[in-house]
């Protein structure tokens, strides 16, 4: 790895510090917090993360929780979950502690939270497994990517396949083929039932979240401010294809009818012409322009109706259509930072901030130029 990986990979540590010591009242550190939304069902990691709560989506109301069998109460430690996945009648989610013996991924029942079976892995796994065909892919921060039968969580042969460097997101799996990003600045093609590498397709820059796969090209946002278009069977880059933002693109771009949307670190969402990655006019729209000063846009852009939505480190939820915004939420200041990407659902918009809360905003309400919320859940302060 290069020295400039190696400096990039040391401000992502102190960036991953500062979202911990957020609100460091709490007894135990803080990451991230992850929002999954599955029918009538909530799976949110919300406060001290040292369980998921499950909760009813449309009250609020806690139906059950999951806590690893291994995991202590050790108070001072840090926790990490990924977000969840549900699918083949299980929930699936990667747990770390760092004072535990009990990491890696784990299987409970999407109902009653009841552990099925886990994985030891010794080693965080940031980003949501991917479940496909009876078979969850996951990537942990020790460089690996894993295949396990959903049902016992036993490893697929072959698997699994190590990279040069952590893997911080979600593997893509189409057609046979797994699609990975990693932090070591190459895009991954593996083989789906054997692990095997196909490609390698080195960028300019580390990688964060999935590629957005489109007509046989794959968009990858990169911590080089650039969205790489990739052909899907051979692994070259586009030719004609230059985007460059302001800062690191740490999202999945977005598909919306002729334009891709990407968000970036420079508080900036843009719409890029799919083939050339020129920004169509009148983008970029600059989530600054509420707050004084910069912000910072972490999570994916997401469509809602025919509006774009994006969620700000400042903690703004912010309706976009046309260049122009909307509305916004909240009306007044916000108490807390918004990183985890929201989740539509039917009529709801669900959000959950830093500090664990989860609110509901009103999807069909956005064309009146409102984006009341609602708060649905609140963890507790003590666990």
């Amino acid at each position: 790895m290069t020295q400039r990986s190696r400096l990039i990979g040391a401000v992502i540590v102190l960036l991953l510090m500062g979202a911990v010591l957020t609100g460091c009242s709490a007894p135990q550190a803080q990451t991230w917090p992850g929002l999954t939304v599955d029918g009538d069902t909530i799976y949110a990691i919300s406060g001290t993360p040292r369980e998921v709560y499950i909760l009813d989506a449309e009250t609020g109301d806690v139906k059950s929780t999951f806590i690893p069998a291994g995991a202590g109460d050790n108070k001072g430690a840090l926790n990490d979950w990924s977000p969840v996945t549900v699918g083949g009648g299980l929930a699936y989610a990667g747990f770390f502690q760092d004072r535990s013996d009990s990491n890696g991924l784990y299987a409970f029942d999407p109902e009653t939270g009841q552990q099925q079976w886990w994985v030891d892995t010794k080693s965080q796994i940031l980003p949501a497994p991917t479940y496909v065909d009876g078979v969850v892919y996951f990537g942990s921060t020790d460089k690996k990517v894993y295949a396990v039968n959903a049902e016992s969580g036993q490893p697929k042969p072959g698997w699994p396949f190590e990279a040069e460097s952590a893997i911080w997101a979600s593997p893509l799996v189409v057609d046979g083929r797994v699609y990975v990003a990693s932090m070591d600045h190459n895009l991954y093609c593996l083989d789906a039932e054997t692990g095997e590498e196909i490609w390698k397709t080195e960028v300019g820059g580390a990688m964060a979240k999935q590629p957005l796969l489109v007509d046989g090209i794959l968009y990858a946002g990169a911590f080089d401010g650039r969205v790489h278009a990739i052909k899907a069977d051979s692994g070259e880059l586009v030719e004609g294809f230059d985007f460059q933002a302001e800062n690191w693109v740490w999202s999945t771009p977005l598909l919306v009818e002729d334009q891709l949307f990407v968000t970036a670190l420079d508080g900036s969402l843009y719409a890029l012409e799919p083939d050339t990655g020129n920004v169509l006019a009148p983008y970029p729209y600059n989530s600054g322009e509420i707050d004084e000063g910069k912000d910072v846009i972490r999570a994916n852009p997401v469509q809602v109706g025919d509006h774009i939505m994006v969620a700000t480190e400042k903690g703004r939820v912010i309706a976009v259509k046309g260049g122009q915004r909307s509305c916004s939420w909240p009306s007044g200041t916000p108490d807390s930072p918004v990183y985890t990407t929201p989740v539509v659902s039917g009529d709801k918009v669900y959000v959950i901030q830093m500090n664990g809360k989860v609110h509901t905003l009103d999807a069909t309400a956005l064309e009146t130029g409102a984006c009341a919320g609602t708060e649905l859940f609140s963890p507790p302060e003590d666990d």
